[in-house]
């Protein structure tokens, strides 16, 4: 289950993750194909992990280009949140350098807007 929006004003997308099935996972990229066709170049983004579940690794294979694909729609700076040590080791391994970590939300939030 998965909630995504684009943010004009802000030119950033928001995504809530609670988890992404593999049954999922082509409607989720279908979707944000979708909202990346709305951004305009220097667009953020920030995901909310807080409540969400572990990918499994046939998810994280399938979400992991999409950090390329972003890139090169213009991204300047992704976040995400979340308290889990396990998941920040996971979002780095998907998405590298692309991405920072935070434990709050309004640290997230002060980060991109910087």
């Amino acid at each position: 289950m998965f909630e995504m929006s684009y943010d004009e004003a802000k030119n950033r997308i928001t995504v809530k993750v609670q988890s992404i099935t593999v049954e999922e996972v082509e409607t989720y990229i279908q979707e944000y194909t979708k909202v990346l066709n709305q951004v305009k170049p220097g667009f953020t983004g920030l995901t909310d992990l807080s409540e969400g579940k572990l990918f499994t690794q046939d998810v994280a294979m399938a979400l992991a280009p999409l950090g390329e694909l972003s890139v090169q729609k213009g991204l300047t700076k992704w976040a995400y949140y979340t308290g889990s040590v396990i998941s920040k080791m996971q979002m780095k391994r998907m998405f590298g350098d692309i991405v920072v970590s935070f434990e709050k939300l309004d640290e997230a939030e002060a980060f991109l807007n910087s």
